[in-house]
């Protein structure tokens, strides 16, 4: 897996995942959310705000990682549905 972040400033480096590890929500949240997007909250986007949006992929929807975001950066949205 690659995750790649995007915004009006620029674009992230791209994450390698190590290849044929399937993302659970924990992997995830250890690989991803915690050691790249985390600390973009407090360099990047400090300050500011900012919209993070995922897809309804099972590790994004995850009761846990939501639990994760609303922890971390203090409020999420979920629109009804996803723009197409």
């Amino acid at each position: 897996m690659v995750w790649w972040g995007v915004c009006y400033d620029g674009t992230t480096m791209l994450h390698f995942c190590e290849n044929g590890v399937k993302t659970s929500a924990k992997n995830y949240q250890d690989d991803i959310l915690e050691p790249v997007v985390k600390p973009l909250n407090e360099t990047l986007f400090a300050g500011s705000h900012w919209v993070f949006q995922q897809d309804s992929a099972p590790a994004h929807k995850a009761r846990s990682t939501q639990q994760w975001l609303r922890g971390t950066f203090l409020s999420s949205s979920r629109p009804q549905k996803a723009p197409i």
